[in-house]
């Protein structure tokens, strides 16, 4: 995984730990709480992976057809350049959706 693939990583791992400790602190019983934090950790951390090694692989394949193509000529190679760069921020973009729909859900836990 790439340096910013593990810190997007950490980020969401972040995240993810303030939000339990954030439903620690929620005014309802302990065992509604745990039964809560267990439940959407389950599904929040199986999310996370399969988002996770889903970026690994778009960024994968954009980055060999960049080696691929890059090496028969300069102008296609400045062509993929920018085409993944395109894509990647297009799938840091959608990274930062899921975030902001997961914690869209944990505030209506809280609520």
């Amino acid at each position: 995984m790439s340096r910013s693939g593990e810190k997007f990583a950490m980020a969401f791992a972040g995240a993810l730990a303030g939000a339990t400790v954030a439903l620690l602190l929620a005014p309802q019983t302990g065992d509604k709480t745990r039964r809560q934090i267990a439940k959407y950790g389950k599904k929040a951390g199986s999310r996370a992976q399969k988002f996770v090694g889903e970026i690994a692989d778009a960024m994968d394949d954009v980055l060999g057809d960049v080696l691929k193509f890059s090496g028969n000529k300069i102008e296609r190679g400045k062509e993929l350049t920018s085409h993944a760069h395109s894509e990647i921020l297009e799938v840091l973009d959608a990274g930062k959706k899921y975030i902001e729909e997961e914690r869209a859900k944990l505030d209506k836990i809280f609520k």
